[in-house]
């Protein structure tokens, strides 16, 4: 359950008092987002490597079973 309470923060020598959430002000939950968006970015590119990686191997099973095929079915 997320708890609302205020947090006090000094920025540029100022003292401010500002509202945060399970103790994350909204520039760290901003900061936490970002964080969080490289992290999927880099997630995603990941996955698609790894599909490109498991679709050649697909292909080139799909390519030799369709050659031992050829050979089975025209060899003398």
């Amino acid at each position: 359950m997320a708890t609302i309470t205020d947090k006090t923060i000094t920025s540029h020598g100022m003292t401010y008092t500002v509202t945060a959430v399970n103790g994350m002000d909204r520039v760290e939950i901003n900061n936490k987002l970002h964080h969080l968006g490289d992290q999927i970015l880099k997630l995603k590119m990941q996955q698609a490597e790894l599909i490109k990686a498991r679709d050649l191997i697909d292909r080139h099973n799909k390519d030799k079973d369709l050659g031992d095929l050829f050979l089975e079915m025209f060899s003398l």
